[in-house]
């Protein structure tokens, strides 16, 4: 064998050990390169490292900004950071597999025409992003077709304070991207928490978007997304939706979205989407409807909000069935008399806690037909500032003579089956906190408008049913 050349000796051994099916020994695994917390390390680490390679920041700060050109894996120290000096965006990724975590960015510029973010992901697949702490940024992460972006665990805080609508600046911000992974974030601050745009095929789960200048979660023109197990609290809306069908929404909680334009859940040109097992509570409009048609609304709680359900007549053929409705000043508002969107599935009604109901024949199901949609609902729909009147004796007279008279009932969306008890509400798991001022507040416009009732609410509902 010593006249065979030594490339030949060991492909001679290779093909030896492949027919016995052994396989080649692997080759070692690169160490981590360490980099310095000191001004140019991290930009030279990155030119000169290859494909593979993991980059591991020491603890203390590393000046940005930086550009991440080859597929590495970039890790962080406890206490690492990467800080920009307040122009551009601060970590730009411009490859695709890259891996970012367990790092705080902070410091990114203030101009939106320019898109200053704290990590930017251009025309980039397959990257992660986990464990990332985000502070003082403009955006904070902004994908431009990055299909199979994954954020998982990040902490991200912006600069507009809560419902501050003119702030600017959104958490992840995806803009023509395929199947985003975003998971177990908690975004606060921004003008919109989550920003969706021609995004298709997104799973949006477990997320805190909260205390944002807007929207907690705002989509536009995206199809077949899922949001689901997030909490929603503190924003303008909680979730707008608009253009976008065929949507997925299960299992979220949306609290506490109240103000004067304030919303739970608004859904504008969205058709044919499944929404269950959330839980709406205490918000100033649990769900709004606007050109949104054919979804299924089933096994939500609504919960202490102002309205339950506020339905545009642009809305056709919903189905709201085998919901819990309690305590809402309005479980449901119509601008429109006839209407083919639906209050039970035929078999299957809601709960409703203002219901009188009684089941002689015990199906569970009330032997007589609920209208969820008062007179003076449908009244303050078209004159909202008559809401002040919603607690007086004259509103409770109409109420008592509707149900004696049910030509009286303004609108012909009946639940023909109404549930005699709630059913349980899983939401996002865990409880949600009560505050004692919401109390106060309704307690406090109950007793103003009991004071005003019998002056003028008589006079008021006369002329408008007479």
């Amino acid at each position: 064998m010593r006249s065979i050349p030594a490339v030949l000796r060991s492909l001679v051994v290779i093909g030896l050990a492949a027919l016995l099916g052994a396989a080649p020994a692997a080759s070692p695994a690169r160490a981590a390169t360490f980099v310095p917390a000191r001004p140019g390390a991290l930009a030279a680490a990155l030119a000169v490292c290859a494909a593979g390679d993991t980059l591991v920041l020491a603890a203390g700060t590393h000046p940005g900004p930086a550009r991440v050109a080859r597929p590495i894996v970039l890790r962080g120290e406890p206490g690492a950071a990467i800080a920009g000096d307040g122009t551009g965006s601060v970590l730009m990724i411009a490859c695709d597999r890259v891996t970012l975590e367990d790092f705080e960015v902070r410091g990114s510029g203030h101009r939106v025409i320019t898109i200053d973010a704290g990590i930017q992901v251009i025309k980039s697949t397959n990257v992660r992003i986990r464990r990332i702490r985000l502070r003082d940024v403009l955006y904070g992460v902004y994908g431009e077709r990055c299909d199979s972006l994954r954020v998982e665990n990040c902490d991200l805080a912006g600069r507009v304070a809560p419902l501050k609508e003119d702030g600017e600046g959104n958490g992840i911000h995806l803009w023509y991207c395929k199947g985003p992974r975003l998971v177990a974030n908690r975004e606060r601050g921004f003008a919109d928490g989550i920003y969706l745009s021609f995004v298709n095929g997104a799973l949006v789960e477990r997320n805190t978007l909260e205390r944002n200048g807007r929207y907690g979660l705002h989509t536009m023109y995206c199809q077949e997304n899922t949001l689901d197990g997030n909490r929603f609290t503190h924003n303008i809306a909680g979730c707008a939706i608009m253009f976008s069908n065929h949507l997925k929404v299960v299992r979220n909680d949306f609290w506490r979205n109240r103000g004067p334009r304030t919303y739970g859940l608004l859904l504008r040109d969205c058709s044919d989407g499944e929404f269950s097992d959330n839980r709406l509570v205490d918000n100033t409009i649990a769900v709004f409807f606007d050109g949104s048609n054919r979804n299924r609304f089933h096994g939500n709680l609504l919960e202490d909000n102002g309205w339950g359900l506020f339905i545009f007549a642009s809305s056709a053929s919903n189905e709201v069935a085998g919901n819990t409705f309690v305590h809402c000043d309005y479980p449901v508002a119509l601008d429109m008399r006839y209407t083919t969107n639906r209050f039970d599935d035929g078999v299957l009604g809601n709960y409703w806690s203002d219901n009188a109901p009684y089941d002689l024949d015990g199906d569970g199901a009330s032997d007589v037909p609920y209208s969820p949609v008062s007179a003076f609902a449908f009244l303050s729909k078209q004159f909202p500032d008559l809401s002040v009147l919603a607690r007086s004796p004259a509103v409770a007279a109409l109420s008592v003579a509707e149900r004696v008279l049910p030509a009286l009932r303004p609108s012909e969306a009946v639940d023909h089956y109404p549930r005699l008890v709630p059913i349980k509400v899983r939401g996002a798991g865990g409880t949600l906190a009560r505050e004692t001022d919401a109390g106060h507040a309704r307690g406090g416009a109950a007793a103003f408008a009991g004071m005003l009732s019998l002056g003028l609410g008589g006079v008021i509902f006369a002329r408008r049913f007479a």
